[in-house]
């Protein structure tokens, strides 16, 4: 008997040198990722679009501990996301991104 997952698909793994990229991209320097949690957010619930980082970097001129959950999508790939009234914001391995979708403002 062959075991599936209930899900469609996979996502790929969230390797180091992309997770660095997404937190740089986030404007932290001196970025040192230590481990990722594949298919974990930071307050443990489980799903494989869910990536945590965790690791150490300067963000602002501070030292800081770094545990920020990432999530999967074909089309944005490994991202963090930032819903706003008027748009998002979006963090991946390519860098930062706003999205207006109102031609308006």
């Amino acid at each position: 008997m062959l075991a599936h997952s209930a899900f469609a698909f996979e996502p790929p793994l969230l390797d180091k040198p992309d997770a660095k990229r997404i937190m740089e991209s986030m404007s932290w320097t001196e970025v040192t990722i230590i481990a990722i949690r594949q298919g974990m957010d930071a307050k443990g619930i489980a799903a494989p679009v869910n990536a945590t980082i965790i690791g150490v970097g300067i963000l602002r001129g501070e030292h800081h501990s770094i545990s920020q959950t990432v999530y999967y999508d074909r089309d944005l790939d490994w991202h963090f996301l930032e819903l706003r009234d008027k748009g998002a914001l979006v963090w991946n391995k390519n860098g930062y991104q706003e999205i207006k979708p109102w031609t308006t403002w």
